[in-house]
């Protein structure tokens, strides 16, 4: 089992984390999700799962969503709501989506939390979230391709680290994020 390294339980990164806007690669990201929602989204409320600072969760509420963002980050969660005190940010230990609604939203929208997440904790997060959709809703998962940690784009930076290059599925792969000051590296899981 690969070991989980959570590098957003950190002040700093966090503080950092907070003024990420949707620029550059964030951009191309979300871009096109707008009209995703109104396609195929019949209902509004939404869970924002791994909420981090509540960008995505402002995004969705913005789009009209009645929307509660949770995060496992005590450090994420707490730069949301100083942003956004209106907001509904809730931490969630591990996976205990306990006290959330069963069949209770119409989307749940993952914005690259499981970017850093072992393939045997994903089952069952999947698991869990199926349980919060309503019969008809949908989940979007964001999700970065295997091609970000072997080049460098607009938003990342991986040329520090040529093992990327050997990993394969399961292995930890580390990236830079260059839009915000905080240069540490985020240590993510190769896609399965």
């Amino acid at each position: 089992m690969t070991d989980f390294v959570n590098c957003y339980e950190n002040v700093t990164r966090a503080e950092a984390y907070a003024k990420l806007e949707f620029a550059n690669t964030y951009h191309l990201a979300f871009r096109d999700l707008p009209e995703i929602f109104r396609t195929h989204v019949h209902g509004t409320a939404a869970l924002d799962f791994g909420c981090g600072t509540g960008r995505s969760t402002r995004f969705l509420y913005q789009l009209g969503f009645e929307v509660v963002g949770v995060d496992i980050s005590t450090e994420m969660i707490a730069q949301a709501r100083a942003i956004d005190p209106q907001g509904d940010y809730r931490l969630i230990p591990d996976d205990d989506m306990s006290a959330l609604p069963r069949a209770g939203f119409s989307l749940i929208q993952s914005a690259f939390t499981f970017d850093n997440i072992p393939g045997e904790i994903k089952v069952s997060l999947f698991l869990g979230l199926r349980e919060l959709l309503k019969p008809d809703g949908i989940l979007v998962n964001i999700v970065s391709a295997p091609e970000i940690y072997v080049n460098e784009w607009a938003s990342f930076s991986t040329k520090d680290f040529p093992e990327n290059h050997n990993a394969k599925p399961g292995d930890p792969v580390k990236i830079i994020t260059l839009d915000f000051e905080d240069r540490s590296p985020a240590v993510d899981i190769l896609l399965l």
